[in-house]
């Protein structure tokens, strides 16, 4: 009986300091920004499946210890938001992103609503966009500009009930990887056939142009989707 009576102490004892341990503040701050063509002023557009992330690291969340990295992940209109982060300094960095490399911020002051905007240089621009439909095939026209030495390596179109459609969140593609290089202003055109058995006649989908740098680790790049009721 003297036995359960001091594991019974114990476990009460264990669950007070656990308690009193815990009682941090919650996070109180919130990070928001648009990754915004340094040329054009127009957001970037990415996805959310292996897109842009944001990496912050918090200074001195363990003494003597700068490692502790946290990830936001870039929605597919270039913007991006955290409201779940403790007030404090951060270094920032902008990764696997589909815009030429930038410099990490190595000390960024995050407190209450915080906002910071990336200016950056896409690896490619979807120029003179164009998605019709004429009877069930849907076309998209359009250039791709370089902003790189580096190939257009693969243009796409493609399509999803969510509109976060991209290379990696695809019902129905198009693609192409021919004569993407030889000359600057050509006009690119992809189709895609409603007479699929992934469509359902009458739901909406999105389409949405993209096109893929050969550069090192890049990203597609993406014109605005476009809605389409089948």
């Amino acid at each position: 009986m003297n036995s359960l009576k001091y594991i019974m102490f114990f476990i009460v004892l264990a669950l007070v300091y656990s308690c009193e341990k815990d009682n941090y503040d919650a996070p109180s701050a919130e990070l928001f920004g648009t990754f915004i063509d340094a040329e054009t002023n127009e957001p970037v557009q990415s996805e959310i499946v292996q897109g842009a992330v944001i990496q912050i690291i918090e200074h001195g969340w363990v003494s003597g210890q700068t490692n502790i990295t946290q990830t936001l992940v870039v929605k597919h209109d270039g913007t991006y938001r955290n409201s779940m982060i403790f007030p404090g300094e951060y270094k920032i960095s902008a990764v696997q992103g589909n815009f030429q490399p930038i410099a990490p911020i190595d000390t960024f002051k995050i407190k209450g609503s915080t906002k910071l905007d990336f200016s950056v240089t896409p690896y490619l621009r979807i120029k003179d966009a164009s998605i019709v439909r004429n009877g069930n095939i849907v076309t998209a026209t359009f250039k791709v500009e370089k902003t790189t030495g580096d190939n257009i390596a693969r243009i796409g179109l493609f399509s999803h009930p969510n509109i976060a459609v991209g290379t990696n969140t695809s019902l129905v593609m198009s693609e192409s990887t021919a004569d993407l290089n030889s000359d600057p202003d050509k006009i690119h055109t992809l189709q895609i056939d409603l007479n699929n058995p992934n469509f359902i006649a009458g739901r909406s989908y999105y389409f949405r142009i993209g096109a893929l740098s050969s550069a090192s680790g890049a990203r597609f790049n993406y014109a605005p989707a476009i809605n389409i009721t089948i």
